[in-house]
């Protein structure tokens, strides 16, 4: 069997526009031979495409899920929103136990999550929805603990979202906003406890700064040069604090960057810090983060059979997973549609991310290259999945230069993996999931670090199909979406011999390459 790599470039993707792109401002010789000389199209990674609401830009997550899954798959924020809309979201039973927990208790029901503008953790309309919900049932005292964005929302966007917040909030004085934290703190996915340590701390006994005008506080940050992610702990309520006998509803949506603070409430024993603990606490979850019986859960995660690791292992085919730890569970859980388990014939491998990429541009892209090339040594899988991260992590930085000097990096790397590839005989797949890097600055100028509409690229990379394309091809190929990012999980099965399962709605691709 000849061995099949899905390359994926975390937030590679593809724009017309010049003025802020980092990829087209990099010098990618390695990308531009594979454009001049293979088949390339492009495909569509954002909205409905990938089980997003219409104009919903794609992210990580979704990307990966619809690459593994080859569908669509109703997203969370689709079918939140589709429960508010009809109704359900109101009678919701967990969000419902929250709320006749508080009355029976007569305490607070506390609603933490980001404040965002995005709609990759959380969206805003589900804070109101809360606070409705707990109005209609007449709860007394609602505390809001919010953890500021500064990623999927512009860097210094958290004093704009406040003062709508705000807004919203000022004729119901049941409703206070206790505490604010940047989400680097209470979101924190790749172990430094030190800083989830300092979120529940600010929840539970409110050890920060204490302020009355969280406005003013956030412009003082900002002049001292923080951006909102890294916002200090804030209390601006001190009797907001969660004590026994309260609910706390968990609001975001995504779920790898809410298990740290989650366990942390939840578990019996956290050795990680010296943890304040609540016993008679309810907590819930809009989504699972986390499986635990003292965690209830809003929203069940939808099962998604026969994705592409899974039919692989059911065809008795090995597979090989890579990625920094930054990228983790996306080449694991969400590619393997929503599965935690690890696969049969399927091994992960995972290279510990740098704490501060903007710093190292490179991050951990030719660590991760030199252990796919010496596992492409082995001949021992048939098909493996890695995840370049630079493009993706660097771009919500907001610095075009230093994501221009990831991107080079990756570039280089694709180059010394396509030899790799081809001395086995091998067929090289590179593709994205979502876009971000290609677009970082408004046209007034200033950074733009969110993911964005835009398509991505899809090139197959194979000896047989080597030839040198004109420039009205190449213009061709990227003159409008071919295809769904769906679609590249059909086109692997066509590649490997394999049938398409008939949960799969994705076509292959090879019905439009040239």
């Amino acid at each position: 069997m000849r061995p099949v790599v899905l390359t994926i470039l975390d937030g590679w993707g593809y724009s017309a526009q010049k003025i802020g792109n980092a990829i087209s401002d990099a010098r990618t010789p390695n990308m531009d031979f594979i454009v001049a000389n293979y088949p390339s199209l492009l495909l569509q990674a954002s909205g409905k495409a990938v089980g997003m609401t219409w104009g919903e830009a794609g992210n990580s997550e979704v990307g990966h899920l619809t690459l593994g899954a080859g569908r669509s798959v109703f997203q969370y924020l689709s079918r939140i929103n589709k429960a508010v809309e009809n109704g359900e979201f109101f009678t919701n039973p967990a969000l419902k136990q929250a709320v006749d927990t508080v009355q029976k208790n007569q305490s607070k029901l506390h609603l933490a999550g980001l404040l965002t503008s995005g709609s990759v953790h959380a969206y805003f309309n589900h804070i109101i929805a809360l606070i409705k919900l707990a109005q209609d049932n007449n709860v007394a005292q609602i505390k809001l603990h919010l953890f500021m964005d500064g990623k999927d929302s512009g860097l210094k966007e958290g004093k704009a979202l406040l003062t709508k917040l705000q807004e919203y909030i000022k004729d119901t004085p049941s409703v206070k906003i206790a505490t604010i934290i940047g989400r680097d703190y209470s979101m924190d996915r790749n172990n430094n406890w030190n800083l989830t340590e300092k979120a529940y701390n600010l929840m539970v006994k409110g050890d920060g700064e204490k302020t009355d005008d969280p406005l003013k506080k956030l412009g003082d940050y900002y002049g001292e040069g923080l951006t909102d992610g890294k916002i200090p702990p804030l209390v601006i309520e001190p009797s907001g604090i969660i004590t026994p006998g309260d609910a706390v509803v968990f609001f975001n949506f995504r779920e790898d960057s809410m298990r740290q603070l989650t366990r942390s409430f939840v578990e019996e024993n956290i050795e990680y810090f010296a943890r304040y603990k609540i016993d008679d606490l309810l907590v819930v979850g809009l989504t699972e983060y986390i499986i635990h019986p003292r965690f209830l859960v809003a929203f069940p995660i939808p099962t998604v059979n026969n994705g592409l690791a899974e039919f692989l292992s059911i065809n008795g085919k090995t597979q090989l997973h890579i990625a920094e730890t930054e990228k983790y569970a996306h080449v694991t859980y969400f590619f393997n549609a929503l599965k935690s388990q690890t696969f049969a014939g399927e091994t992960d491998i995972f290279i510990k991310s740098t704490k501060k990429p903007e710093l190292e541009p490179e991050m951990m892209a030719n660590e991760i290259l030199a252990k796919v090339v010496e596992e492409l040594q082995r001949d021992f899988y048939d098909f493996m999945v890695v995840n370049f991260a630079n493009a993706d992590m660097l771009a919500h930085s907001g610095n075009l230069e230093k994501t221009t000097r990831g991107i080079e990096t990756v570039d280089t790397c694709i180059g010394k993996l396509r030899e790799a590839v081809f001395a086995k005989d091998g067929i090289l797949i590179i593709t994205a999931d979502h876009g971000n890097a290609e677009s970082l600055s408004y046209s007034g100028g200033e950074a733009e670090t969110r993911h964005n509409l835009s398509p991505v690229p899809f090139h197959i990379v194979v000896k047989e199909y080597e030839r040198p394309r004109s420039p009205e091809e190449v213009q061709q190929s990227f003159s409008s979406i071919s295809g769904l990012i769906a679609d590249v999980a059909p086109t692997i099965l066509e590649i490997m011999g394999l049938p398409k399962p008939e949960e799969m709605t994705g076509e292959s691709l090879f019905r439009v390459l040239k």
